[in-house]
């Protein structure tokens, strides 16, 4: 196990890579674990090297021990509270590598196909953002099998002992890539369905689930950590109990993200809130049964699970995407609705933390309140001020509509 560690304001930071998980120390705190998790230190070295009297074995025993727990609790995962959210450098980053994709699926936000991100610029990104110690990186497209250089990209993510997240619809995956990327440790892969079968083939093409489903299964059968990421939607909500068992079979998470519209043409698949919270209250019901489920509203998950209140979107208090143009915006997707239409923004570089915490764009974006979706706001209701129909204020209201 490695433990990535950095100094915040007023504390410091340790990153559990295999387990994904963040936990808050003191400097004491900080050094313990490093000496144990990255150095393999001795219990009682690690006392000799504090060289503090007042600190027992059993002090770092039960410090320890605590550490554990948390790693191993169920209820705690993401990041905690710190500082209501906000870290002075971005815990994790989304690196759009390419927008090309072999697929062309019905509820797709991309709107060009065409771009692609060089291994030099790559190599560059990786280098700042390791040297400012950030722990996650997400890889992502259009389809990121595609690029020329991925398995370089993969290497030098393992190298910097990046907590690496390769996001993929899978039809590209075979049994002798799968074992090339087996050596690099600390990947995973999030693969994108839509549901079982036909389902999912109605949205993502004719054949897809079936090269899916054996990519995924060759995928757990050389130990390399997977989840399935669906988008639900109007059509595919009246199959999602379906792909729940599936992926109960399987042994494996599957996470559930709400479909926004893009384009003209997909607003059909639009779906209506309360089906959306009545979906929400059910696969939360799954979840007490033992299904590994989970949803992107971090507010409304927050609220079912009796935890502290937390805010829905964490992207400019948490997290960094760098598109492929090699731009640092404050929302992908507000972006893709239009929002940001001739706004400048920064280029990625090595001061890219001053721009992320003091550019306007960003300040802005906080300022406006990270308690709700801006993107679903602003696509949903046309006004980026008025509350999300599938926020945590709407959600909620059903809740007492419903007590009523």
């Amino acid at each position: 196990m490695l433990a990535k560690i950095r100094k915040e304001q007023n504390h410091f930071l340790a990153y559990f890579i295999d387990f994904r998980k963040l936990v808050p120390v003191n400097k004491v705190g900080a050094k313990i674990l490093d000496d144990f998790f990255n150095r393999n230190y001795s219990i009682s070295k690690i006392i000799k090297k504090l060289g503090k009297k007042n600190i027992q074995k059993q002090n770092v025993v039960d410090f320890l021990n605590s550490i554990k727990e948390d790693l191993f609790s169920p209820n705690q995962s993401g990041y905690p509270m710190i500082n209501q959210d906000f870290f002075s450098i971005p815990i994790a980053v989304e690196l759009q590598v390419m927008t090309q994709c072999n697929l062309r699926c019905k509820h797709c936000c991309q709107d060009n196909y065409d771009k692609i991100m060089s291994i030099e610029k790559i190599k560059n990104i990786l280098k700042i953002l390791n040297d400012k110690k950030i722990f996650e990186i997400s890889l992502v497209g259009g389809e990121i099998l595609l690029h020329p250089n991925f398995l370089d990209i993969i290497k030098l993510c393992n190298k910097y002992n990046f907590a690496t997240t390769i996001v993929s619809n899978a039809t590209l995956l075979d049994e002798s890539l799968i074992k090339k990327l087996k050596k690099f440790k600390r990947t995973s892969f999030l693969i994108s369905l839509e549901g079982i079968d036909k389902t999912n083939d109605e949205i993502r093409g004719p054949g897809v689930f079936k090269k899916v489903d054996k990519a995924i299964k060759l995928l757990k059968k050389n130990n390399i950590h997977v989840e399935i990421s669906t988008t639900i939607n109007s059509e595919n909500i009246k199959f999602y109990k379906k792909l729940i068992e599936y992926s109960k079979k399987l042994n494996i998470p599957v996470n559930f993200n709400l479909f926004k519209p893009f384009k003209y043409l997909q607003k059909y698949l639009i779906l209506k809130p309360k089906k959306y919270f009545e979906f929400i209250k059910d696969i939360f019901n799954e979840r007490k049964r033992g299904a590994k489920i989970g949803i992107t509203n971090a507010s409304i998950v927050a609220e079912l699970t009796g935890q502290k209140k937390r805010n829905e979107c964490r992207a400019t208090v948490a997290g960094l995407t760098i598109n492929t143009e090699g731009y640092i915006i404050p929302c992908p997707f507000l972006n893709l609705a239009g929002f940001y239409k001739n706004k400048k923004f920064p280029k990625f570089n090595k001061n890219f933390v001053n721009t992320w915490i003091n550019n306007k764009l960003f300040k802005e974006f906080r300022k406006r309140g990270l308690r709700e979706c801006q993107a679903c706001s602003y696509i949903f209701t046309g006004n980026i001020n008025k509350k999300s129909p599938y926020g945590i204020t709407s959600f909620e209201k059903y809740l007492k509509n419903k007590k009523a």
